[in-house]
């Protein structure tokens, strides 16, 4: 089930499959967004566990074999968050830590949120289910049959982000 996300914050997610191109979008993206003063957080999601493995004898894996349920492990410019092998960490977890520290949010995946989103569609990849459950306010790259909403080309990152500020409500600091 699809629950909306609320926020003050701007949330945008870039969704497709894998290796279509969002990554790509998202660090294109980035830069433009850096250049008109925006603050942006990106967040990555994964279904993939272990991402950060520990490596063994290290402090924080000590204490994960010792039985810790939760590891944070801080450093200058470093905030890492281990939880329970099963468990996701909620984009209503996440959000809050960002407050005061980015203008715009950047998602990777979250596919299943109800923040606005990029489809990023290439002919050569399966099309995702289409057409979109909603959410969806403009396509990147190929214009998918049937699709009448906003679309652009993979160069057109500054038309892009002229549409995200008007769109998500920004005003450039």
């Amino acid at each position: 089930m699809r629950r909306p996300h609320k926020s003050s914050l701007p949330i945008l997610a870039v969704v497709g499959p894998s290796g279509v191109g969002k990554t790509t979008l998202l660090e294109a993206l980035t830069k433009e967004m850096t250049a008109r003063g925006y603050r942006v957080a990106a967040v990555k999601h994964s279904h993939h566990q272990g991402l950060l493995s520990d490596t063994p004898g290290k402090d924080s894996y000590r204490l994960w074999q010792a039985g810790a349920h939760v590891i944070v492990l801080t450093g200058p410019g470093v905030l890492i968050f281990r939880g329970p092998p099963h468990q996701e960490w909620l984009l209503s977890q996440i959000v809050p830590l960002l407050h005061g520290k980015a203008d715009v949010v950047l998602l990777e995946g979250y596919r299943a949120q109800k923040v606005p989103r990029i489809e990023v569609w290439r002919r050569e990849f399966p099309p995702p289910p289409w057409p979109p459950a909603g959410d969806v306010i403009a396509v990147v790259g190929d214009r998918p049959q049937g699709w009448d909403g906003p679309s652009f080309s993979f160069p057109q990152v500054q038309e892009l982000a002229s549409f995200l500020e008007n769109r998500l409500g920004l005003k450039a600091p």
